[in-house]
């Protein structure tokens, strides 16, 4: 069961580190002198930052925490629940992609996903044991 632990958690690690990806990703422009800017409203959409932050690290981390720590069953259900709905936020994301494409995120987003995947199969296999 620890080995599976370790597993889930360092999905959970590669999730983050895919959402940072995912964000610096967008800066790649920078380095050939192209400009990223994008119109400026005045007003930072506080509502889609907290969200995004929401899931790109406290669900994660949340995720890690109930994983490492928690003892009984309804701790590992807890992780499972967020492993899927971080697996249906990265397929939803990826579908998006098709309506505004990026090719900058088109090798990144796929990879999150798949690894998504792994972390649902892998928490579903620890709620079973």
């Amino acid at each position: 069961m620890e080995t599976s632990k370790i597993r889930i958690t360092v999905l959970w690690v590669a999730v983050i580190c895919g959402f940072a990806l995912h964000t610096l990703a967008d800066l790649l422009p920078l380095f050939w002198d192209e400009s990223i800017t994008v119109e400026a409203t005045g007003n930072a959409p506080v509502g889609l930052l907290t969200f995004m932050m929401t899931v790109s690290y406290l669900i994660p981390v949340i995720g890690v925490l109930c994983t490492l720590y928690g003892r009984s069953r309804s701790w590992y259900i807890g992780n499972a629940v967020l492993a899927i709905l971080m697996f249906l936020f990265n397929l939803f994301h990826l579908v998006e992609l098709f309506t505004g494409f990026s090719a900058v995120q088109l090798p990144l987003l796929p990879v999150i996903l798949v690894v998504s995947g792994f972390l649902c199969m892998e928490s579903c296999r620890l709620i079973k044991r």
